[in-house]
Parts: structure tokens; sequence; C-alpha cells
């Protein structure tokens, strides 16, 4: 598709594409980052909270009777911490303040009152019996094996309901704390990160494309406006320039490149021209003279068969020479502009039986056949002499590239506002690879026939008649099939 190879397209796509690899980057380390800082902040909460339950009740856990199992576990996990401290003092809780121990359970309650309401707490005496559990684990018991001695670890472990759950947890010489949090809140704050990412990718990328696919024709409008008027540059306008940007940027230090470049260019061919019309004028005079001299000679009834047959075939490339650089001036003035048509109106029908006339006298060497198929009542707007001119070039190829008692027929018809003429014979064709480039200049078809006839011509009257019927606002086609023949169309406007 012609839009995929468009520059605007491909800065769009490459931009969309940029920006989506840049935004599922982004988005990845933002939800990673919000991951990784939430469970960072809860760790360092759950720690906090840890640590006060632990200051909080140490004054009064000293009262708590430690059974002689978790005596014995006590010293083997102060052995294993290499502590030096005193062995735990075991105390009688009949004698010890029931009041005291009372009011540090409600202060715990108090404190977890303003807490967060999935927030758990329990605690547990160094026998393993439940000393406090906060109301939000509903029954519940938390249960972990590996608990640090006097220092705080926090691990993911699964809660009540079996939910998973952050869990930080320590003990000391008289109680074992644990304070949790459930992870689904922080995984759900992380899944709307996610969600309202994937809910503004898109969006995001569709108005990339809009707004870099707009960016790209600002940017690049210039270059059609060069390209627009690049095309309209020809041999006939090349004073004409592209237009200049007052921004010094990439683009105008292009722009004025190109204009050096024609510039150049124009004077370059501005020479050519003038050694052309100069070498064609020069030639006129001297072609001139000696086809007189060679007329003149012709005459002599005393000169030999072979001298008349060789001044006859010097005449002949003379007369062919003197062609040539008629055909020369014609092309040089039509470049510079100096060619002046007269316009007036032509009754093409009458036009086309004169011409079919005139076929038929340059057709009888050869006798072949002309044909005037149809002739319709149309009239035109031209010069009858140029007119002429492209018509007989059309009419001379078409009975030189056709074999003896062929076929040439004419025909005149109207379509569509358009008068359409049409030359057709039954020759020897022109080749596929050849038709795109007969109208170029000085090119000749390699013919693979021997005939010199059929070499002769000189790469100029193609060339000519197509600058004739743009002239008159019309057009020149061939269609041609080898060794079937060839079809010229031509189409003038019709008044």
């Amino acid at each position: 598709m012609k839009i995929l190879h468009s520059i605007r397209t491909k800065l769009s796509l490459w931009y969309a594409a940029i920006l989506g690899v840049t935004l599922l980057g982004s988005g990845v380390i933002a939800y990673v980052a919000s991951r990784s800082s939430l469970l960072d902040n809860l760790d360092y909460s759950l720690k906090n909270e840890v640590q006060w339950v632990n200051e909080f009740i140490g004054p009064q856990a000293k009262k708590v009777k430690i059974k002689r199992a978790a005596l014995k576990e006590l010293q083997e996990l102060k052995r294993s911490a290499a502590q030096q401290e005193e062995q735990p003092e075991v105390i009688d809780t009949s004698a010890g303040k029931r009041a005291e121990i009372d009011e540090m359970w409600n202060q715990i309650y108090q404190h977890t009152l303003l807490s967060p309401r999935r927030h758990y707490i329990q605690i547990l005496d160094r026998n393993g019996d439940l000393l406090y559990r906060s109301q939000s684990l509903r029954g519940h018991t938390i249960s972990y094996n590996e608990i640090p001695y006097q220092w705080i670890n926090v691990v993911s472990t699964k809660g009540p309901d079996n939910q998973e759950i952050r869990l930080a947890l320590t003990q000391n010489d008289y109680v074992k704390i644990f304070v949790a949090y459930p992870l689904e809140p922080v995984y759900e704050v992380t899944d709307s990160v996610f969600y309202n990412f994937l809910f503004i990718t898109p969006l995001a990328l569709l108005i990339s494309v809009i707004g870099g696919w707009f960016l790209a024709h600002k940017s690049l409008k210039p270059v059609d406006e060069l390209t627009k008027t690049a095309k309209e540059i020809t041999a006939q306008n090349l004073s004409r320039r592209l237009p200049t940007h007052r921004v010094n940027d990439e683009l105008g230090r292009l722009t004025e490149q190109f204009n050096d470049m024609i510039s150049r260019l124009q004077a370059s061919f501005v020479q050519i021209q003038q050694f052309s019309a100069d070498a064609s004028h020069e030639l006129r005079t001297p072609l001139t003279i000696m086809r007189g001299e060679i007329e003149v000679a012709l005459r002599n009834q005393r000169m030999s068969k072979q001298a008349r047959e060789l001044f006859m075939s010097m005449n002949d490339e003379l007369v062919r020479l003197s062609s040539i650089v008629e055909s020369l001036m014609i092309l040089v003035k039509s470049d510079t502009g100096r060619l002046v048509f007269n316009m007036q109106p032509v009754a093409l029908d009458e036009f086309i039986h004169q011409l079919f006339e005139e076929a038929q006298v340059l057709a009888e060497a050869k006798k072949i056949k002309i044909k005037l198929e149809r002739s319709e009542e149309l009239h035109i707007k031209g010069d009858a002499a140029r007119l002429k001119q492209l018509f007989l070039n059309l009419i001379d190829n078409a009975i030189k590239y056709t074999q003896p008692h062929g076929l040439v027929t004419l025909s005149l018809k109207k379509d569509t506002g358009n008068a359409v003429i049409m030359i057709k014979d039954n020759g020897i064709g022109i080749p596929r690879k050849d038709q795109s480039k007969i109208f170029e200049r000085f090119y000749r078809v390699e013919r693979s026939s021997g005939n010199d006839e059929n070499t002769s011509g000189s790469g100029l009257g193609l060339p000519i008649a197509k600058w004739i019927a743009e002239a008159h606002n019309g057009s020149i086609e061939v269609k041609s099939k080898e060794g079937k023949g060839s079809t010229f169309t031509i189409q003038l406007p019709i008044l």
C-alpha cells in the first residue's frame, strides 16, 4: 500500500512504537516500584507496632509464670543467640498484681481500636498460652514456627480464612508477639495501578498516533509544496525556482541546493539550445547549396549512369539530413518558446480527407491500401500546418513499417468532447519494451530485419508529433503488438 511507504506514516508509527515501549517500561517500573514501596512501608509499620507492643508490655510481662518446658526452650534460645543475660525470673502469678496486668491489656485493646480494622495483634506467653488477641482475628489464631529471639522478622504467610498476610513477629524472655496485616489491600492498590495503566496506554497511543501524524503532516507540508513545484519545472520553465523558507533548517538548506542545481542546469540547457540552434542554422545554408549543385549536376545529360546513381544517392541523403536539421530547428524553437502557433478553426473531417488523398500517393510505391474507415463532422482550433506535420509523420511511419500490399486505416470520431483520430496499420509492430520510449528524442527501435528502409528514421518524427499534440492541449498514445501492427491514437479538444 502506498500509505505504508509514506514518511508521515513511518514517523507516526515509529513515534507510537517508541511511546508504547516507553509507556510499557514506565508502567512496569511504576507497578514494581509501587508494590515494593507499599510492602516496605507496611513492613516498617509492622515492625514499629511490634516494637511498641514489646516495650509497652515489658514491665508487666515478668509476672507471667513460665513452665519448665518453656523455660528449657528459652535457655536454648539464649544459648543459640549467644546472649550473656541472667536466667529469667520465675514469678508466681498468684502473688502478682492482677489489676496492673488487666490495665495493660485494656490499653493494648484501646490501641487496636485506633488501628486499621484488618490489623491483627496476637500475644502468647512463653508457655504458648494466649494472652491477648485482637477482635479483627475473629477467634482465629496466627501460628508460625520460627520466631526470632530479641529481634523482629517480617514474613509472608497464611492467616485467617487462608488469606495471605504480612507478619511481623518476635519473642523475649516472657512473651511471643505477632502483628500482621493482610496483603489483599496492598495488591488491590497495585492492581488498580495496573488496570489504570491498561486503560491509559491505548488512549495515549491513539493520541500519540494522531498527534504524530499531525506533527509529521505539519513538518512535511513544505516538502509537498516543493514536490508540487518540482513537478511543474520542465525544460520550458527552468527559470522557475522552488519556494524558499526563511528558517535556516535542513529543509531550507536543501531547497537552496536544489535551486542552485536548477540554475546550473538552466545555464547548461541554454548553452545546449543555443548551440543546437546555431548549428542547425549554420547547416541549412551549405546543405541547400549542396542540394542545388547536385540538382544542377543531374541535369547534365552526358553524365554516366554510375555517376548519376551516385549523385542521386547523395541527394537523397542530403534531403534526409536537411529534414533532420529542420526537425532540430523546430524542437529548439519549441523548447525556447520561440515557435508561434497560428491557431484557427479547422474542419477536421475535411482535413482528414485531404490527408487520406495524400496518404494514397505516399503508399502507391509499396502498393499499400489506405482506407478511411469513418469521418464525423468535427471542428477544432489549431495550426493547420503543424497538424498536417503531426498526421503525416504518423502516416509516413505507418507506411514505412508496413509490408507491401498491407493496409493502413484512418478514422475520425467524437468521444467525450474530444476528436479522436486513429491511424492503424498491420505492419511489423513495436516491441513492448520500446513502446514507452518511442516518443523520446533520437530513440530508434532496433529491428532484426535487414531492410534499411525500416531503420532510416532520425528518431525525431514521433517526438515532434507528441509536441504538436500537447501544444494543442491534446495527447497521443500507441498500442502495438509485434508482428501484428500498431495503432496511434490522437485526441484533440473540439470546439
